[in-house]
């Protein structure tokens, strides 16, 4: 239900923390569901939203350096416009706790004034340029933003697992900052809710967020597929695509990659292409025809250069098919993986 007109919306701006190892598009879309469903609500608006990789000291197999899941997550936040990137956990010598981490960005939305002036009372330059700039620009002059933890689902039943999260951390994440959680296919995250005592007791914090639209992407299998060769194009935005093959992540299985195959054809048709005007621009340098006979519409002309093209510099030719048959023994020696992509 829409709140009186006389009342204005509580500002918000969430905040994903992960290891996004990649950052995936489901990573992006989360932000968008998540605002819509708060926004449709009348009592919210999203304002902003943080992505904050987890530090090289979080325990996980495969991570990769935190210099590069950063530049992968600015890349692909380069197609959203309110979503922004925050180093600071990512900055940190030792795992940061997710309640920390909240606490973090608390502080310093609250030192965004009204004016949009950053205080610096006992605050470094270094935090000056980073985080609170970030806040800044987020909030759009409004130091009043409320925090909000946007989720998965299985971050959610996280929370049941013994030993995992502190009760008190828990508790204070629930209660002061609250939960925005994206559901996944299979997953009941209202019955979790209901199961869980400490769920249970805050469930008014706590905003479920449906996605209708089946999504299965997830780091994991896409660090799968690289590591086979195998596309992951409409996966992960194209810049850090790029990104990964340029710097050689995930294990990637280069010899089986579908840019291998079109650097080669790329290649055989440079070759082609370069030998054919080569022989052209011979045949028009020992002509002895005058240039009338060559104008732009002369039949004669067109004919002169059918006829060198396929008769006159067959020397050229043949160097040039050689390579090009190499080339091709170079493909049918590789056992690729063709995916879709290598069919189109």
């Amino acid at each position: 239900m829409a709140l009186p007109l006389t009342q204005s919306p509580t500002r918000v701006v969430l905040i994903a923390c992960g290891s996004f190892n990649p950052v995936t598009n489901m990573h992006l879309r989360m932000f968008e569901l998540a605002r819509d469903s708060l926004n449709k609500t009348g009592r919210y608006q999203v304002v902003g939203g943080i992505m904050s990789p987890v530090s090289d000291f979080y325990s996980k197999k495969g991570l990769e350096k935190a210099t590069h899941r950063c530049e992968m997550v600015q890349l692909a936040l380069e197609s959203m416009d309110w979503v922004r990137l925050d180093t600071w956990e990512s900055e940190q010598d030792k795992w940061t706790e997710t309640l920390h981490v909240l606490e973090h960005h608390s502080s310093k939305l609250r030192t965004v004034d009204s004016n949009a002036n950053i205080s610096l009372k006992n605050v470094s330059k270094d935090e000056v340029d980073g985080t609170r700039m970030t806040l800044q620009n987020l909030c759009f002059n409004q130091p009043t933003a409320q925090i909000k933890l946007l989720c998965g689902a299985d971050l959610l039943e996280s929370f049941a697992k013994p030993g995992l999260w502190k009760d008190e951390d828990l508790e204070k994440i629930l209660s002061k900052y609250g939960l925005v959680c994206i559901t996944r296919e299979n997953s009941d995250p209202r019955k979790f809710i209901y199961e869980n005592d400490m769920l249970n007791k805050y469930q008014e914090n706590i905003f479920i967020v449906p996605e209708w639209i089946r999504n299965d992407i997830s780091s994991t299998k896409i660090r799968r597929a690289l590591r086979r060769g195998e596309s992951v194009k409409f996966l992960l935005q194209e810049p850090v695509i790029d990104y990964i093959y340029q710097h050689q992540l995930y294990n990637i299985n280069t010899f089986k990659s579908n840019k291998n195959l079109n650097e080669i054809v790329n290649l055989m048709y440079c070759h082609t292409s370069k030998n054919v005007i080569e022989a052209k621009g011979m045949s028009l340098q020992s002509s002895t025809f005058s240039s009338a006979e060559f104008s732009s519409h002369s039949p004669k002309r067109q004919r002169e250069f059918d006829e060198t093209d396929y008769i006159q510099y067959s020397p050229k030719r043949r160097t040039c098919m050689g390579d090009i048959g190499s080339l091709m023994r170079k493909v049918k020696s590789a056992k690729m993986a063709f995916t879709p992509e290598t069919c189109v």
